[in-house]
């Protein structure tokens, strides 16, 4: 499948912000990513008329198909798909769109205090006795206590206001964790929330955790960081996550998109002041000074966001608290093209592509080429940027990731190889075709990613008002889902229960 193809499509939709003056609609969405699309979806089905306002020039959001040089894409956004991800499978496979396993064939990398070990296709490292058996006491005890969690009112569970008060890193602290299993589950933990254990209290950590599967499966931290089994990165979209948003707003209709259309103000309409009987809409302006009505507002995005536009009138204390209080983890992407995957081959070690490291800037890495047979082939490995590792490299050029990243892939991919005599591997690592970085932290319309976490007290406090409508204005985004916070399913389904309120009322 060539990806070519998405450019007249992105081209069409940005079009349509040209298109006839915003008017009058039963539904505003604020947001083109997938939680503002899923709200469209259901709205359209219902016959609701609707119009979804987005700030960038492309749908997707946090989802991003970035066109490559020599032809092909890759993803620079969300990216993995997993079992009990009801929703989003289910709109693959409504448009179509075919999924393929993402590769863990082979030996994976454990970089640690400067050396580097081989392993098998698990997500245990082979480690000494004691930090193994520590390492798996850490996640069981994640894993029972999310057993405890009110999936859908996390803030009611019976020991949520203990757990609240709390710092996941305050809770591991009496696990006297060895140096090495300290540094693993940080890994592990850095990799799924992309901030540090401190920067978020123990009842967000453990509601993600109970998030992580549906109504008929437990969530497990374990789900979270594995690939087979069910793990969240089991699949892959061919063609790219980024169809999911494209091929939804095609079928949602161009002229519902609008592209380039940042929102600055939502207002509460006078009681009845055009004489409709509608004494609950509202007026949203943007920031170009255009104006749309609706009767209702489905804000989809992320809290800290949604901060970003004026209410008039304000909101809610605990809404305006909770939109200020939780922030963006910090997240982006560093990835290489080659010629091939060499990393794959026998000669090389048959590795996975995946490495676990307690150093560099590249902590957490996998094998991102496209499905056997795609045109043009692609062959990439990726690392996430993440937390404290993020935040210092959002600071510095792009040419200073890609060094740095290099180095890490020559340690762990290649510095075995050459010490024994075998230079290809060096030399492979060293011949990138083509350089790929995203920080989503510098993003204007993201800030961050790939969802917004809750300190202690947050919560608690302030947890009913990410989902709690005031008026007919709602809230939808990934934080605002009972499953899969974080995912693009969880986005979908928050939009889906946004546009529920709005059919139902």
């Amino acid at each position: 499948m060539k990806s070519s193809f998405l450019i007249p499509q992105l081209l069409l939709l940005a079009q349509t912000t040209l298109a006839q003056p915003l008017s009058s609609y039963d539904t505003i969405v604020i947001g083109g990513g997938l939680s503002g699309l899923g709200a469209a979806k259901s709205l359209s089905s219902a016959g609701k008329t609707f119009v979804v306002l987005e700030a960038r020039d492309r749908v997707g959001g946090r989802v991003w198909n970035r066109e490559l040089q020599g032809g092909g894409y890759t993803e620079v956004g969300a990216e993995f798909v997993g079992e009990t991800q009801d929703k989003v499978l289910a709109l693959a496979a409504e448009l179509g769109l075919e999924l393929y396993p993402e590769y863990n064939t082979g030996s994976n990398v454990l970089y640690h205090r400067g050396e580097r070990t081989t392993y098998g296709a698990t997500p245990v490292p082979p480690v000494d006795g004691l930090s193994q058996t520590q390492l798996l006491t850490v996640i069981g005890s994640l894993n029972t206590l999310a057993l405890g969690v009110d999936v859908q009112n996390p803030w009611n569970s019976t020991l949520a206001p203990h757990w609240d008060r709390k710092t996941l890193e305050q809770w591991l602290q009496p696990f006297l964790l060895t140096e090495t299993a300290r540094f693993l589950i940080e890994t592990a933990i850095e990799t799924v929330f992309s901030v540090k254990p401190d920067e978020m209290s123990l009842l967000y950590a453990l509601t993600y955790v109970a998030a992580a599967g549906n109504e008929t499966t437990k969530g497990t931290f374990d789900r979270l960081i594995s690939i087979d089994d069910g793990g969240a990165q089991q699949w892959r979209v061919d063609g790219g996550t980024q169809l999911l948003a494209i091929k939804l707003a095609e079928k949602l209709g161009n002229d519902n998109i609008r592209l380039s259309s940042p929102v600055s103000k939502i207002s509460k309409c006078a009681d009845d002041d055009d004489g409709d009987g509608d004494d609950d809409a509202y007026t949203v302006t943007l920031k170009d000074g255009t104006t749309v009505r609706g009767a209702h507002v489905i804000v989809a995005m992320s809290p800290p966001l949604a901060r970003q536009i004026t209410y008039e009138p304000s909101l809610p204390e605990a809404r305006d608290q909770l939109t200020a209080q939780m922030r963006m983890g910090s997240i982006g992407k560093a990835i290489a093209i080659y010629e091939t995957a060499w990393w794959r081959s026998e000669a090389h070690g048959s590795l996975t592509g995946q490495a676990v490291s307690d150093s560099g800037l590249a902590r957490s890495t996998f094998d991102q080429s496209l499905r056997p047979g795609h045109s043009p082939p692609v062959s990439a490995l990726m690392t996430f940027l993440e937390a404290d590792q993020m935040r210092e490299y959002d600071n510095k050029t792009e040419a200073e990731v890609t060094e740095q990243v290099g180095r890490d892939f020559a340690a762990y991919f290649a510095a075995y190889f050459a010490a024994e005599g075998d230079e290809a591997a060096a030399e492979a690592v060293a011949n990138v075709k083509e350089w790929v970085v995203q920080r989503w932290d510098l993003e204007e319309y993201s800030q961050g990613g790939p969802v917004a976490v809750a300190g202690p007290g947050i919560y608690t406090n302030y947890g009913p008002a990410l989902k709690q409508r005031v008026g007919n204005l709602h809230f939808a985004g990934t934080e605002a889902s009972d499953y899969w916070i974080g995912y693009m399913d969880g986005a979908l389904r928050s939009g889906y229960r946004a546009a529920a309120e709005v059919i139902e009322g």
